[in-house]
């Protein structure tokens, strides 16, 4: 029987964290939890049904890749098993589906030309698996350093589209797909006219307010890379 302990994810945490290269906010911002929340979860004894469903769901794993599994022979046969997977396939990611755009600096203009009202199909940027991402996502190259240090030129933002506005929270940063661009800045507001953003680096502020009916998509964030090697 497996032990859902909170420290035990704790410990996986901190290696994927460090493994992806994102911070300790960008993983409880893809959990969905509050400090509060997040932090209840390394305390625990036993994690309920939902919180191990949450975490499994969130990074796209399963629970023996976690917590282990709950006998020694099942641990020895999952061993063998992934020994096999990598001397008969060519390629580790040979039978997956891809999930992630890959959108460059470059071709921004083309993606805004060709897809400026929202999700289609975009057959003039690249598609690949990418595992770390669970769903289908859009990964945009960060030009300038307006998103300094966050997102230093070049790097790349993985976001998902969001339902609807109301989803926004104040303080987070997004990937806004407008009629004019694509830029990346933080919510800080919105009336029935605009959406209020600011920059991550302060000398790229004051930024003019967002036209609501210009904002076409935007985008959560739900990982971080440094760079591509598609």
């Amino acid at each position: 029987m497996i032990e859902y302990k909170g420290e035990k994810f704790q410990e996986w945490l901190k290696k994927y964290v460090k493994d992806n290269k994102i911070s300790s906010i960008e993983a409880r911002e893809m959990l969905g939890l509050s400090n509060t929340s997040y932090y209840s979860l390394f305390k625990s004894k036993n994690l309920s049904r939902e919180s191990v469903n949450r975490i499994t769901s969130a990074f796209g794993v399963t629970e023996e890749e976690i917590w282990g599994s709950g006998s020694l022979a099942d641990q020895m046969s999952r061993v063998k098993s992934d020994i096999e997977r990598v001397i008969n396939n060519t390629s580790a990611f040979k039978h997956t589906k891809e999930n992630l755009w890959i959108v460059p600096f470059k071709s921004y203009a083309g993606f805004l030309r060709g897809y400026g009202d929202g999700i289609g199909t975009y057959n003039n940027i690249e598609k690949i698996y990418y595992p770390l991402i669970k769903g289908e996502s859009f990964a945009f190259q960060i030009g300038g350093q307006s998103a300094y240090p966050l997102f230093p030129e070049n790097t790349w933002f993985c976001g998902k589209p969001l339902d609807t506005p109301d989803d926004l929270v104040k303080g987070r940063l997004y990937t806004w797909q407008t009629v004019d661009g694509i830029v990346t800045k933080i919510f800080d507001g919105m009336d029935d006219e605009y959406f209020y953003i600011s920059s991550v680096n302060p000398d790229y502020n004051p930024v003019e307010p967002f036209h609501r009916k210009d904002v076409k998509v935007i985008y959560r964030q739900v990982g971080k890379l440094d760079s591509f090697e598609s």
